[in-house]
C-alpha cells in the first residue's frame, strides 16, 4: 500500500502533466476540469488510490506554495484535499455557492 507522499515522490519526473480547475459551466453550474497527459491522470488516479487506502478520517492537503503540486500547471488550483471518510461526506466549512 503506497502513501500520497510515496506516489509524489516516484512521480517527481511529471512536472506540469495534469491541469485541474475550478470553475462554472455557462449554465452557471460549478465544475471541476481535469486535463492531462495519460501519465499525469494515471498519476492522478494513483494519489486517489492511496487515499482511499489510507486510515479512514485521514485526509491529504497538497499546497503548491509547499512545491507539493508540481504535477499540476501554474494555472490549476493552489490547494488539493483528499479526504477519506467511513459514511458519506456532509456539508462543512468551506461550503461552496
Amino acid at each position: 500500500m503506497k502513501t500520497v507522499k510515496a506516489v509524489l515522490s516516484e512521480h517527481r519526473s511529471l512536472a506540469g502533466s495534469l491541469r485541474i480547475l475550478t470553475g462554472a459551466t455557462y449554465s452557471g453550474k460549478r465544475a471541476i476540469y481535469l486535463s492531462g497527459t495519460p501519465e499525469g491522470l494515471r498519476l492522478l488516479a494513483e494519489l486517489l488510490i492511496a487515499q482511499a487506502d489510507a486510515p479512514r478520517n485521514e485526509f491529504s492537503k497538497l499546497d503548491r506554495a509547499a512545491g507539493e503540486l508540481f504535477f499540476t500547471t501554474d494555472d490549476s488550483v493552489d490547494t488539493f484535499e483528499m479526504h477519506g471518510t467511513d459514511h458519506y461526506p456532509e456539508k462543512h466549512q468551506p461550503v461552496l455557492a
